[in-house]
């Protein structure tokens, strides 16, 4: 979501909105993270002692935030740019920390438990837009056949990087289940699953309201509000 730095009047005027729209949408998404940490977590006033999913390895801590330079810097080493409200984010609230499930990872863990030797990685597109999945078609009643060719040459495929150029591991849902930030390509700006570990492929975060994809906006917000109900 660049801005051309060429902007008329009314495309700056645009732009200004945007600026205003995210900031209002990071008030909402801190005032809302605060709330959710005073009622959930280990004191002597808290409601609940760490019942959300995750909180216990979190701990509602926030890493501190980045500034400009560091995102450009991490930008233009991976010659991209991050989705508009991530990078707000980043900016304004933490560097991982509270989130969903374990928590949000750090920018420069966006690999976490990935061998990426390619530098354009993340600028090469994400390439699927709907559920991806390669079911294995071997003969899966032979106990032995995680040791056949047939079944190294189907794994060694199947959790390929090639199926996640373009994206980062946002956050660890556990059972090697982790959530994707989508960077380039069609899909960018937003969540996806890597459920590739139990056999279900790549899908879309889908939100449980409007039942469409999410950004990473949606999805925060989604994850706070669920909480913050759950505890209500």
């Amino acid at each position: 979501m660049g801005i051309d730095s060429g902007c008329s009047e009314n495309r700056t005027g645009k732009y200004l909105q945007n600026v205003t729209y995210n900031f209002m949408t990071t008030t909402e998404l801190m005032n809302k993270l605060q709330r959710l940490r005073k009622l959930d977590g280990k004191s002597l006033f808290k409601r609940h002692y760490f019942k959300i999913f995750g909180s216990d390895k979190h701990h509602y801590n926030l890493n501190p935030t980045l500034s400009e330079k560091q995102v450009k810097s991490f930008e233009n080493t991976h010659s991209i740019a991050l989705p508009a409200d991530y990078k707000n984010f980043l900016l304004h609230i933490e560097n991982g920390g509270a989130g969903p499930a374990y928590g949000l990872l750090q920018l420069d863990n966006w690999n976490y438990e990935l061998a990426i030797s390619d530098k354009k990685f993340l600028s090469t597109p994400f390439s699927y837009t709907d559920n991806w999945n390669m079911q294995y078609t071997g003969d899966i009643n032979n106990d032995d056949h995680y040791l056949t060719p047939e079944f190294q040459n189907w794994e060694k495929e199947y959790f390929s990087n090639k199926h996640i150029t373009g994206s980062i591991r946002i956050c660890h849902y556990g059972c090697a289940i982790y959530f994707l930030l989508i960077i380039t390509g069609q899909e960018a700006g937003n969540i996806w699953v890597d459920d590739r570990a139990n056999d279900m492929g790549l899908y879309p975060a889908i939100s449980k309201f409007t039942k469409q994809k999410m950004t990473f906006t949606d999805w925060y917000d989604e994850w706070l509000n669920e909480s913050i109900k759950e505890l209500n």
